[in-house]
């Protein structure tokens, strides 16, 4: 039977002797004697290293490694063993190269094995180079130096090679699963996964990269026994240089997970490590080398892996859903990674309306494709959902029984997708105004999702409009746990206060938030100062939120004429002017103008058109002037309120 051929990313190390021509000149015994030194020496290092040695012709010696980090300590312990015993004839200079390499029997070839043997002719006796693919994936090594030795035009190579020189002391082995069990990680219950870092040498790879931070980090948010900081505070330190256990303090976890992702073709490799961040001590290292029809598995065994180093037992349906995978088509997996990519603009940003249509079109494309992507699905009800319910524009509502629909058929393939059935309990909560069966829909998929924030946040907002205060804010509290620094889900949190009336946490939220971004502006900031009679301050907030120079102007002129009746007043004529206005929307400003007839006439209009917003009618401060008129009570019963 022939070899069958593979293809799969691999570390490929060239080493070769220096002047070995001319000791053969000398004595050609004595140069067979240094070719078989060097290979004892090569074949001795490889295997410690975990390596594949392979032969090669002459004075080269070729091995291949599953770890760029095992192939450069193993370069370095080479060097070493030869000043530790010094040989004058045997002087090596070693190549190493991070790519795809097609291997058939005993034979590696490929454009992966033939940058290695280019880069080698570069160095000096006893130096290391390597590719930039291999110094990408060597950072936070701190027995490491990498020093830049420029681009080259290497031969039959397309495009220049940067090349870096190691320097450093070797380390043990990496793939620590080699090694005993220490009992090591047993106290972490707090994760935060680092992203992924591409080491295609492709920067238009990036959102492939993101892509997978966010689906490996969806892996581990299922395991309810630990909590995991979502993507959105941890993108932040992408190619970020910090200290790792300077990270976790400011995430406020034990543990990092942290590693690289390779893409070539539909080939994927990803390497992961975990590190008890508390002591900067690596726990735990391994790598998954996978078809991308394979990558929901690849992603599953990641978080299996992990969850077994940190002895998490994991409940019997979460190990069902981490053992249960399916193949994808990688073209739908792709447009599904891209629109991932577009959907994570955050909501308070003015140009999200934009991305999230966008989105829209990568994950239809990813769906079209691959009708059976339970993820794709589910993130497209998410996209679909958001655009219905964060938008003032009720011309968004045609959203909303589309987010049904693509929630229903993500669950019809994967009953187990939290995001989907939090996507339900939204579509009941604001356009069916069903009370109880988005109380169902949102406590499965708290259940299922404990440690997603768009989740929790939608929890905790349905519980605020049941006038379950309380239990509102400690499901609030816990999704800034699994989310400290993502802007989005502290202004989430803001609202949650207001709409429990403890303005004075909303405004200390505020403050957090602007540790974050001083130029962050929310409309709740502005409403909470208002509801605490400190008109300035609103008004400063209403300049510092307006979306255009025009609005801005209007504003000013409106507090310079009659104060923050006269804004009220504006924002009436503004909600009027623009098409797709909410009517809930102008009857709040009514009530702040004291227009408590008109204010009743447009909540009347908000009931026939199902503004989805109504469902905040019960507990929202802002219409505390109109609570007492018998029409308040009859609108209540109408939308249909269960009673406190």
């Amino acid at each position: 039977m022939a070899d069958r051929t593979e293809r799969r990313l691999a570390a490929i190390m060239f080493t070769d002797i220096v002047g070995s021509t001319a000791v053969t000149a000398r004595s050609e015994p004595a140069g067979l004697a240094l070719r078989d030194h060097h290979r004892n020496l090569v074949r001795t290092q490889v295997d410690r290293y975990h390596g594949r040695f392979i032969e090669a012709p002459g004075d080269e010696c070729l091995a291949t490694f599953e770890s760029a980090l095992d192939s450069v300590n193993c370069a370095l312990a080479m060097q070493q063993a030869l000043e530790d015993a010094p040989d004058p004839d045997l002087q090596v200079r070693i190549g190493i190269h991070l790519g795809e390499t097609v291997f058939r029997g005993d034979e590696v070839f490929g454009d992966g094995v033939n940058i290695a043997a280019r880069i080698i002719a570069l160095a000096e006796p006893a130096e290391i180079y390597v590719s930039t693919e291999v110094a990408d994936a060597l950072r936070n090594q701190p027995n490491l130096e990498l020093s830049s030795r420029g681009e080259h035009q290497l031969k039959n190579v397309g495009r220049p090679v940067a090349v870096f020189l190691v320097q450093g002391t070797p380390g043990a082995p990496s793939l620590a699963k080699r090694r005993p069990d220490t009992g090591d990680g047993k106290d972490i219950r707090s994760l935060a996964v680092l992203p992924l870092e591409n080491l295609s040498g492709d920067p238009e790879q990036e959102y492939f990269a993101d892509g997978m931070t966010e689906a490996v980090i969806s892996e581990f948010a299922r395991i309810g026994s630990i909590s995991v900081i979502s993507r959105t505070s941890v993108m932040q330190y992408k190619q970020a240089r910090k200290p790792l256990p300077e990270i976790a303090q400011e995430l406020g976890v034990d543990g990092i997970v942290e590693g690289t992702v390779m893409r070539a073709g539909d080939r994927v490799r990803i390497t992961v490590q975990l590190i008890d961040a508390r002591s900067d001590h690596h726990l735990w290292a391994d790598n998954y080398d996978r078809d991308l029809t394979d990558i929901l598995a690849l992603q599953s065994d990641v978080a299996r892996a992990v969850a077994q180093q940190i002895r998490v037992e994991l409940a019997p349906e979460v190990e069902e859903v981490l053992t249960t995978t399916r193949r994808v088509d990688p073209r739908a997996y792709d447009a599904y990674l891209r629109g991932l990519k577009l959907a994570a603009a955050p909501a308070f940003s003015r140009e999200y309306v934009s991305k999230w249509q966008a989105a829209l079109e990568r994950l239809e494309r990813a769906v079209e494709l691959d009708p059976g992507l339970a993820e794709a699905w589910s993130r497209l009800a998410r996209v679909r959902v958001g655009l219905a319910a964060v938008s003032l524009d009720l011309r968004q509502r045609r959203e909303f029984p589309r987010a049904r629909d693509a929630a229903e058929r993500a669950l019809e393939l994967d009953g187990r997708l939290g995001a989907a059935h939090a996507v339900l309990g939204m579509v009941r909560l604001n356009q069916d105004w069903d009370f109880e069966g988005s109380r169902r829909a949102h406590e499965r998929a708290t259940k299922l999702s404990p440690n997603d924030p768009f989740v929790l946040s939608n929890y905790a907002w349905y519980l605020l409009m049941m006038g379950k205060t309380e239990e509102a804010l400690g499901v609030s509290e816990q999704m800034v746990k699994v989310a400290p620094l993502t802007i989005g889900v502290r202004a989430d949190r803001l609202s949650h206060h207001f709409m429990a009336r403890d303005y004075e946490s909303a405004l200390e939220e505020a403050d957090r938030i602007r540790a974050l971004n001083p130029a962050f502006a929310s409309g709740y900031i502005a409403h909470t100062y208002w509801m605490l009679d400190r008109s300035e301050e609103s008004y400063r907030e209403w300049i510092r939120g307006a979306p255009n120079d025009a609005m801005r102007v209007a504003i000013q002129n409106a507090w310079a004429e009659g104060g923050m009746d006269a804004i009220a007043r504006g924002f009436v004529d503004y909600t009027a002017e623009t098409e797709g206005a909410a009517p809930r929307e102008r009857a709040i400003y009514l009530t702040y103008a004291g227009e408590k007839e008109q204010a009743f006439a447009w909540l009347e209009r908000a009931f026939r058109e199902r503004d989805p917003l109504m469902v905040a009618l019960k507990m929202d401060p802002r219409f505390d002037p109109l609570r007492s008129d018998p029409r308040w009570d009859d609108l209540m019963r109408r939308i249909g309120f269960p009673e406190s």
